[in-house]
């Protein structure tokens, strides 16, 4: 009986640290890509782009120019907001996972978890 508890603690360990690398796998590109969005070009370029392409006179220019640095601004807000929130979910997630695995096994975690991120984020290297 002992040894049918002990299989099936080792079993439920598997799966779980299975899934979290399902899910750490799954979010790292998604986080990445997010990041690469949040580099945008350079706001006096498209600033520049969008004037010539529709042919803005001066004034327009600069109340385009003001509208969107007034968006960028939001944007960027909200993008922190954000990354505060998964940060936090994150953290929650890795207090959970040390409750559950052994020193040992959170270091194996630990381990994947920054190869995947390098793999995924290779200028952080």
């Amino acid at each position: 009986m002992q040894l049918t508890n002990k299989l099936s603690k080792i079993i439920v360990q598997k799966k779980t640290i299975s899934m979290i690398l399902f899910f750490c796998i799954l979010v790292s590109p998604i986080v990445a890509l997010a990041q690469k969005q949040n580099s945008a070009p350079d706001s006096k370029e498209v600033i520049n782009r969008i004037s010539k392409e529709l042919g803005l006179n001066d004034t327009q220019k600069t109340k385009v120019e003001a509208i969107l640095d007034n968006e960028k601004k939001k944007v960027e807000a909200v993008f922190n907001e954000e990354r505060k929130k998964l940060q936090q979910i994150q953290e929650i997630t890795r207090t959970n996972l040390q409750a559950v695995l052994t020193p040992e096994q959170m270091e194996k975690l630990d381990k994947k978890m920054r190869e995947q991120s390098s793999k995924n984020n290779p200028q952080k290297k």
